[in-house]
């Protein structure tokens, strides 16, 4: 089945689900997702429900992929399909696991290779990552390298594999420091074992026009990739349902220059201190002496 025939075919499950929530006043939203009537993500098969832990809900959720199963005969995996529940719907645990017969499951796990967490990362939930550049470099041990070719590979090959991680958390410095160790290792020795470094990898990591390899520096690099959201909720890209859900449950009637940074989790506590450095990046426009781009930029900081 192609992608776009798929989603298709998701949008028919998602247009059952909400038929049957509009049509029955039984179903009851999750508390953090009622504001924007919030019961569902998905991305291609792998799908996310949301819902109050009551039997009504729940119900209504089988009762849909039902539905969706004789019509399309996609089912959902009773060995990979879990129920995840808060610790104040335990009393109905079983209850609920009857009815979906869904496995329970637990925070943290996996979802589209990233760690689902209900707390601060850590460096074990990141130590796939670390697997992950390990295993490239270690496929590359019967391989023999140049110095250039191994600046190549860190840059096309190894700095990509963190991207994704970059762009969804703000890594642990202890989890960067290990991405650095392993990449440095593998630019002087050829593997990931320890080795003498020549030159500091903050040199390293400079352009080239300033003596450096040009090796991106992976804090930087997560820094300007986590700012992108802040610049999303400055925007007010209300089209974005994490965005949608921020305004509504993080923000309310602040802004993201006046909220504390104190409140929250702390993944959202991380992200709105990156704030600062937004506020430095507009005044180097101002120095730069670009009063068309510096006034746009103003105007959606500090508004009209």
């Amino acid at each position: 089945m192609s992608p776009f025939l798929f989603v298709l075919v998701m949008e028919v499950l998602t247009l059952i689900l909400l038929q049957r929530i509009e049509q029955n006043g039984g179903f009851s939203y999750h508390w953090r997702c009622d504001r924007i009537q919030l019961f569902q993500l998905g991305f291609a098969d792998d799908l996310l429900l949301f819902s109050k832990a009551d039997p009504n809900s729940v119900r209504l959720f089988k009762e849909g992929l039902t539905v969706f199963a004789e019509l399309s005969g996609l089912q959902a995996n009773l060995q990979k399909s879990n129920l995840i529940l808060s610790r104040s719907a335990t009393p109905l645990r079983d209850t609920l696991l009857a009815i979906l017969d869904f496995q329970e499951g637990h925070l943290p796990l996996r979802y589209l290779g990233l760690p689902l967490l209900a707390s601060r990362l850590s460096v074990a939930d990141c130590r796939p990552i670390l697997q992950k550049i390990e295993a490239r470099i270690r496929g590359w041990d019967g391989i023999v390298l140049s110095f250039a070719g191994r600046v190549q590979l860190i840059k096309s090959v190894l700095s990509a594999l963190q991207v994704y991680w970059a762009m969804a958390f703000i890594l642990p410095k202890h989890v960067i420091k290990e991405i650095e160790k392993r990449l440095r290792n593998f630019l002087w020795k050829g593997s990931i074992e320890t080795g003498y470094a020549k030159v500091s990898w903050k040199q390293v990591c400079r352009p080239v026009n300033e003596g450096g390899l040009g090796i991106r520096d992976i804090h930087a690099l997560n820094k300007s990739l986590m700012s992108r959201h802040l610049w999303r909720l400055i925007a007010q890209e209300r089209s974005s349902i994490w965005v949608n859900w921020i305004f509504h449950y993080r923000l309310q009637h602040y802004s993201v220059w006046t909220i504390s940074t104190r409140s929250g989790t702390w993944g959202w506590r991380k992200l709105i201190r990156l704030r600062d450095s937004l506020r430095r990046a507009s005044h180097i426009v101002l120095e730069m002496g670009l009063p068309f781009l510096y006034g746009m930029i103003h105007g959606m900081l500090e508004g009209p």
